[in-house]
């Protein structure tokens, strides 16, 4: 087992998601060092990336409610403005979004999109900002970019090695940060065109399968040289990470500044106990007390997993560790050997536990 602290001896900050007040002081007590959330904007509330407005704070009230708990307990507030195609019609609404979330008191805007740093530049604040992983860093060249640009730190892409990860930060200066755990992408971020076309056959067949995006789609493939030789429902472009429970010795000692959950459209619940988790893994890891470690990740994999009620369904040795569903794991981007998709699975269960 590697070192089990970073090459400056500096345990990396849990950054958690968040989408209510509720969440924000929840993950906050749970042990996150930063929370980082986006709030709708009033004028252009449904024009979001990828997410809806569920996976944000409904007003700036909020906002200012989540940052006082949290610097009241030693923790930051990072504001997420991904809104990409920066447009005259959107702009003096960014700007003003921008500015009120600013006076509530944010400690870092986390960025990614370049139409959004130029009018942020304009604005001329004294708030760090972050690079988000929608700026796909996936080298040291890449980082020293955005260095250049004004970013004082990045999320680094998904669809990288341990090597590579530590390659990154020896040679940058900036701080990095890396995601953690859920849900991944088997394209680089912001680069998927299937996602922003919703083709009628598309729509239909998601229905069917009951999947939420495209590339989480069943396929049927068949050998061209052998037509009896065919395989169904094998979803070729599925490949999401889960999880980095027994990863987190090896990417502690890479030297991140930061490991990042990925959730911002969980449930509270799901924020603040998987924040639970890995806070008292890197709790164990700092202190040295690596036997301990051990004995808690079998307990993590073999028993219920941040559940919020009991249950036999979901073991995470069952479900993701036989699958190899590990961030920054050599087979990690291999396909799904169980016809249900993370995404799937999660809304079939939620549903059964609230019931």
């Amino acid at each position: 087992m590697p070192s089990l602290t970073s090459d400056d001896g500096v345990t990396p900050n849990i950054m958690a998601p968040i989408n209510s007040c509720d969440g924000g002081i929840r993950v906050v007590d749970a042990g996150a060092n930063e929370v980082y959330c986006a709030v709708q904007i009033p004028d252009i509330k449904d024009f979001v990336l990828y997410r809806g407005p569920s996976s944000e704070l409904p007003s700036y009230d909020d906002l200012g409610i989540v940052v006082k708990y949290a610097h009241e307990h030693g923790a930051k507030v990072d504001l997420v403005i991904n809104q990409p195609y920066m447009v005259e019609r959107i702009e003096k609404h960014i700007r003003k979004h921008v500015r009120n979330c600013v006076d509530q008191g944010v400690d870092h805007l986390i960025i990614g999109d370049f139409g959004v740093l130029s009018i942020v530049k304009k604005l001329n604040l004294e708030v760090p900002l972050v690079a988000s992983t929608y700026l796909a860093s996936m080298n040291s060249a890449a980082t020293g970019f955005l260095e250049e640009q004004g970013f004082s730190r990045a999320v680094l892409e998904r669809h990288l090695t341990l090597e590579e990860i530590k390659r990154i930060v020896d040679n940058t200066r900036i701080g990095i940060e890396i995601l953690i755990h859920g849900g991944g992408c088997s394209n680089i971020n912001a680069s998927c065109y299937l996602y922003h076309h919703q083709f009628p056959e598309l729509v239909e067949a998601q229905r069917q399968s009951n999947t939420s995006t495209p590339c989480s789609l069943p396929f049927t493939l068949r050998n061209v040289d052998d037509p009896q030789d065919m395989s169904e429902g094998v979803r070729v472009m599925d490949a999401f990470e889960y999880c980095s429970i027994c990863k987190l010795p090896e990417l502690i000692a890479t030297g991140v500044n930061g490991l990042k959950i990925e959730g911002r459209t969980g449930s509270v619940w799901y924020q603040e106990a998987t924040t639970k988790v890995y806070r008292e893994l890197l709790d164990l890891i700092a202190a040295g007390r690596t036997e301990e470690y051990g004995e808690r990740l079998e307990e993590l994999k073999n028993g219920v997993y941040f559940l919020p009620v009991p249950s036999d369904f979901y073991r995470l040795k069952d479900l993701w560790c036989w699958q190899n569903r590990c961030y920054y794991s050599p087979l990690s981007q291999a396909p799904y050997k169980t016809p249900l998709t993370w995404q799937t699975w999660t809304k079939q269960h939620f549903s059964w536990v609230q019931r």
